[in-house]
């Protein structure tokens, strides 16, 4: 898939979540890492592990909502999501799964409940 189609899946998926979610979304960004399968260094990484996302903020049930920070940052790992996917309508499904994943950070939730849930 090329970078655009795969940006244009970004923007439709967070246009599908329900409003209370969309209007819930404040002060951060969604940024696409096409060329690196993460930023963290490969020495912490376990064999055969990929990063697929990532959230990089304070949780919003834990942020102060009357002080104005940095935006939060949940970032994509194109490459890797490539590497894990057989063809564009797996990589479609898997982008979802993870930028669903990544938000339901935003929004607080932790991996074992995220789990739970699917993501």
């Amino acid at each position: 898939m090329n970078n655009e189609d795969f940006e244009e899946l970004i923007l439709k998926y967070i246009s599908e979540l329900p409003e209370k979610f969309k209007d819930g979304l404040k002060n951060i960004d969604v940024i696409v890492d096409y060329d690196n399968y993460s930023h963290k260094d490969l020495s912490e990484k376990k064999p055969g592990e990929v990063t697929l996302g990532l959230y990089q903020g304070l949780p919003y049930t834990q942020k102060p909502h009357h002080f104005r920070n940095m935006p939060d940052v949940i970032t994509i790992f194109k490459k890797s999501l490539d590497s894990i996917s057989a063809n564009d309508d797996e990589l479609a499904k898997n982008l979802k799964k993870v930028l669903l994943h990544e938000i339901g950070h935003y929004f607080g939730l932790e991996e074992k409940k995220l789990k739970e849930l699917g993501y």
